[in-house]
């Protein structure tokens, strides 16, 4: 009996047609409608438009790629990992998060330690958290000493989005790190976390640590916690000589005394 191929896949057919369309604009609409369709039998006609001579083709080919997120197409998009531009580079590194799997997570941490543009680097770290793999945990680690402020950032909201033994360890080591930016990335992801494990340390952050960013971010991660045991500590940080520390630690008492009102 021979099978009828279904609307979508006849639907499919018929915009990938438009791929090669002479007008760029309309191959970029024609990539854009086959990613929002998602099917995997689309990725061959998009990974041949890679190569597009019109950036915003390439740039939607690639995005296509990352919504129909199926692992097929990474070998593909190997190739726009060394292309000229970075915004190509910076969109290849998010569909590669998208995808996920440990080619992704390869590929990425190649874009991380070697390309030149902070953009694409802050691009790949992002994506090395939303793929949520302890794989991604040691380059994620690494890049908390990276020179950029956004990517020390988000190297610690990505170790959160892991949330794994292992991510929480390495966040309270770097705690004890001596660049201020690393302690209160950290500090702040510990928060995201809200593990009752952490909050030890940051209740030495907030008594002890001398950046007052630092001793922000610990009374804001108690708050979010919300545990009872950290109320003497905050009340102690009423009393800080930085007004932002101050501020969140009142902040954070309000949301731990709302928390057992409720109970």
């Amino acid at each position: 009996m021979i099978q009828t191929p279904s609307y979508t896949q006849i639907a499919i057919s018929a915009i990938a047609k438009k791929l090669d369309d002479n007008h760029p604009e309309i191959r970029a609409k024609a990539a854009e409608s086959l990613g929002k369709i998602g099917e995997e039998t689309a990725i061959p006609a998009l990974a041949n438009h890679l190569d597009d001579s019109h950036i915003n083709v390439r740039l939607k080919v690639i995005q296509a790629l990352g919504k129909i997120s199926s692992e097929v197409a990474i070998p593909k998009l190997v190739s726009t990992l060394t292309d000229s531009n970075p915004t190509i580079r910076t969109a290849t590194a998010e569909a590669l998060g998208q995808i996920g799997g440990t080619q992704a997570i390869l590929h990425l941490i190649e874009l991380l330690n070697h390309d030149p543009e902070p953009s694409v680097r802050l691009s790949a770290v992002q994506s090395l958290g939303k793929t949520c793999s302890e794989d991604a945990v040691p380059p994620l680690v690494n890049s908390l000493k990276d020179k950029d402020i956004q990517i020390v950032y988000f190297a610690g909201h990505g170790l959160a989005q892991i949330n794994s033994e292992k991510s929480i360890k390495a966040l309270i080591k770097a705690l004890e790190e001596p660049n201020d930016k690393i302690r209160s990335s950290a500090a702040e992801a510990l928060g995201q976390i809200s593990s009752e494990k952490t909050i030890n340390c940051l209740i030495k952050a907030l008594q002890q640590d001398p950046s007052p960013e630092v001793r922000t971010n610990a009374a804001k991660s108690l708050g979010e916690i919300g545990l009872e045991e950290a109320i003497p500590a905050l009340i102690n940080a009423l009393s800080d000589e930085e007004d932002s520390v101050r501020l969140s630690a009142t902040d954070a008492i309000g949301k731990i005394g709302s928390n057992y009102a409720k109970i």
